[in-house]
């Protein structure tokens, strides 16, 4: 297989999942299967702490939040699910037709909600989209909670239907930044309103892949180039993200979204750090940031086959590149704890941000 076809499918077809599955799926099917036993306990506790519905904000007919009763519903029943043996053998479940067993991507460890989670908010459903998230919401410095609709995190924006352009439009979005390379934003253009400034920004090239001899059969090496990749993006390219942090110093800027392909990786770091220097906790960090294995089903069945035919090997090989591992992001975390003490003199000594634009980004996105 040509190097310049692996790269174009490994750095993400994702773009082409409509939210339709999503939607359906988590509202019809119940996909949200092995949802962590905290989220039970909570939704026991405070049913209201998750599932917190906003109003819809003005002009936003183009999109359709979460129905709460309806969420709360399939929530509930994932927790408490009918096993059958018919249930067993459709499943996808953990285990390769070889015997490998695959790793699970829903289970507590790696789908983490928290009180702030409040997915009725958080996940914006559009009619053309699966992986859009608001990063509203979480507590930061001195207990000020992040404003909602200011930044958004999401997927690429190539397949967005005029409807969900109208929803942006609506929103007044004003900046979109796309992490990936020249050639995958030319092939797969993003949808955008008129309202919005697009900003290329690349974060990897074709040589940081290192794909040439990479055997993906083999056991751990999707987890080696995923980790290798995170590796490269905290080392490497923090002036690339500080490029987004300039534009939330400004209050006249918002709101912006940014994005890769599959909305998790370098979208993923990319919160990381704006969370960080609002003063959220790592660990509710490391809960968004496994929000996007809501999808993992979604992905991982509608491109596994394409992914596989392209590759030419069994799509139970690529099973990991559909999800998000908490690890994965603990690399750059660790990695920034141990060089820098934290994300502010890390970004000073690897970027040219000064602490008053940190300061600048806390009065814009931190509610009083």
């Amino acid at each position: 297989m040509k190097k310049v076809t692996t790269i174009a499918i490994i750095a993400g077809a994702v773009a082409a999942v409509p939210a339709y599955f999503l939607v359906r799926r988590l509202l019809q099917k119940k996909q949200l299967a092995q949802t962590p036993s905290v989220l039970n306990a909570n939704l026991k506790a405070n049913p209201q702490a998750i599932l917190t519905q906003s109003s819809p904000a003005k002009n936003q007919s183009a999109t359709e939040l979460f129905d709460q009763d309806k969420l709360q519903a399939v929530i509930s029943a994932d927790l408490n699910p009918i096993k059958t043996d018919q249930a067993k053998k459709t499943y996808p479940g953990l285990i390769a037709p070889n015997g490998r067993i695959l790793y699970n991507f829903k289970d507590e460890n790696n789908l983490i909600f928290c009180e702030e989670t409040q997915l009725g908010k958080r996940l914006i459903q559009l009619e053309n989209s699966i992986n859009i998230r608001d990063i509203g919401g979480y507590t930061g410095i001195d207990g000020r909670k992040i404003k909602w609709r200011k930044v958004i995190r999401s997927e690429e924006l190539a397949h967005l239907s005029d409807k969900d352009v109208a929803y942006f439009a609506a929103l007044r979005l004003k900046h979109v930044f796309d992490f990936r390379n020249k050639s995958k934003s030319e092939r797969q253009a993003d949808r955008l309103p008129k309202t919005a400034e697009y900003h290329l920004l690349p974060i990897f090239s074709s040589a940081d892949m290192e794909l040439d001899h990479k055997d993906f059969t083999k056991p751990g090496a999707v987890d080696e180039f995923m980790r290798h990749i995170y590796k490269i993006q905290t080392e490497d390219r923090a002036q690339r993200f500080a490029e987004v942090l300039k534009y939330l110093t400004e209050p006249s800027e918002f709101p912006i979204l940014y994005h890769c392909t599959n909305g998790k990786d370098r979208t993923g770091f990319m919160t990381y750090l704006i969370l960080s220097l609002l003063g959220v906790k790592e660990e509710v960090i490391l809960s968004d940031y496994t929000l996007t294995n809501l999808t993992f089903d979604e992905s991982f069945n509608l491109l596994g086959n394409i992914m596989s035919e392209e590759l030419g090997i069994e799509n139970y090989h690529l099973w990991e590149f559909y999800g998000v591992k908490p690890a994965w992001l603990k690399i750059s975390m660790d990695y920034v704890n141990s060089n820098f003490g934290n994300v502010e003199s890390y970004l000073m000594e690897k970027t040219d941000l000064r602490e008053k634009d940190f300061k600048k980004i806390r009065d814009n996105l931190l509610a009083k």
